[in-house]
Formats: C-alpha cells, structure tokens, sequence
C-alpha cells in the first residue's frame, strides 16, 4: 500500500511510486499490509490487484500480483480478490470493481463518513473494524519484514477495517479475531434468522451462530435488566 505527501503533486506521485495512499501522516512513503492480517484471516488469495509486486511483498498470500504498470484496476479480475486499494479519491472505483466481482476482501481505513462508504459496503457480506491500529509495513524496511529481522511498532494514523464480498470472505472475518466483525445490512437478516443460535433446537454443539451473536435469550434478559422488565 502507499500513502501520498499531499504537498507533492499527485500526478508525481503517480509517475514515480505508482499507488498512492492518504495518511495522518505527513509522508510520501509506501507502506504494506503487515502478515498478522493475512494469518488471521487464513486465506489464500488469487489475485492482489493492488501489489507493489510480489517480491516486495512475499507474505502476502496471492497467487498473482498486479503493480501500477500492470494497470490493476482495468485488468481481468478472477477468484478471490485481496485488495489494499489507493487511499483518498482512487478507494471508490477499486471497491466498485470488487464489488462487482464479489469475491474478496478489502482493507481500508474506517470512514463512515465517506459517500464511497455507504455506497459500496451495503454491497459487501460483512465487515470487521480492526481492534487499534494497524502497523503497516514502510517500503524501506520490506525485505527486512519478509526475512522476519524487523517488527513495526508504530500503528497508522487512523482506524482500518476490512470488507468482505462472498459468503467464505464473510466468515473468514467472522473467525478471524481482529476485531469487531459484522454482517451488512442488506444480510443480517439471513444471519439473525434459521437455526443459527445457542439456544436452537439443534443443540448448541451444532450452532452455526456467528461470533460475538448473543442468543435471543440473552439479548432479551439484557433488555429487560436494562429496562426494568422482568
């Protein structure tokens, strides 16, 4: 991934570093996903449209990696997608694109705020806001990361989340343990009914809720504790 100095002229930016990526952070540097992303969503992906090319970036677990001059974002998409797209004005025709394929996971910063937001998350299957900050890779330190002699120890300047297309994309967050994982509007529904709870009939050892779901009993014990009912 990459964040952009603002102060530079974008289209400098686009010559030279290829991707580019907001930061907090008054830089120009790149930065990479970190591996613990990757081993805690235990996929292996097919394409990384998004990458700095394969040998920068060798524990990122894609099959294929397209860089800036392989122009990504127009190439053939197939099978599942992980995606860390340019940050700022670039995110909304990546997520476009991922959601027209729908199949993948994206990571991104956490803006409920942006239109990109509510236009293309309630296209997803779920989405998972990372506990703290994630601590991205910086370009210079790469090959020291990949041959495990270097550790970040400082997190990004603002909160990241990941978002799921396709059901197997959706369940790899809800497992993944990295933070807050959530169904879409569009499918909770399809997560809150069948049997999917602790207190089904078909036993709590064949439950197939999500994590973190509250079995209906609980979630009205706590209401009435709340609301003084019984």
């Amino acid at each position: 991934m990459f964040w952009r100095q603002k102060s530079v002229p974008r289209i400098y930016l686009v010559m030279t570093k290829g991707f580019t990526h907001e930061s907090t952070y008054n830089e120009s540097q790149e930065w990479y996903t970190p591996r613990r992303i990757f081993d805690a969503l235990g996929l292996e992906f097919d394409l990384d449209p998004c990458s700095p090319g394969e040998d920068i970036v060798p524990w990122i677990p894609a099959r294929r990696h397209l860089t800036y001059l392989d122009d990504g974002l127009n190439a053939h998409w197939e099978g599942r997608i992980w995606m860390n797209p340019p940050y700022g004005m670039d995110t909304p025709k990546w997520l476009k694109h991922l959601s027209m394929v729908g199949n993948g996971i994206a990571l991104v910063f956490a803006r409920p705020d942006t239109r990109w937001f509510h236009e293309y998350i309630p296209k997803a299957d779920a989405i998972c806001f990372v506990k703290g900050r994630v601590h991205f890779i910086a370009a210079d330190k790469a090959e020291q990361y990949a041959e495990g002699i270097y550790k970040s120890k400082v997190g990004c300047g603002a909160a990241s989340m990941l978002i799921a297309y396709g059901r197997n994309n959706a369940d790899a967050l809800f497992r993944c343990g990295l933070g807050l994982a959530l169904p879409v509007g569009r499918n909770t529904e399809k997560f809150r009914t069948g049997k999917r709870f602790v207190g089904d009939k078909i036993g709590a050892q064949h439950s197939t809720a999500c994590p973190n779901e509250n079995p209906p009993r609980l979630s009205e014990n706590r209401q009435g504790a709340l609301f003084g009912g019984k």
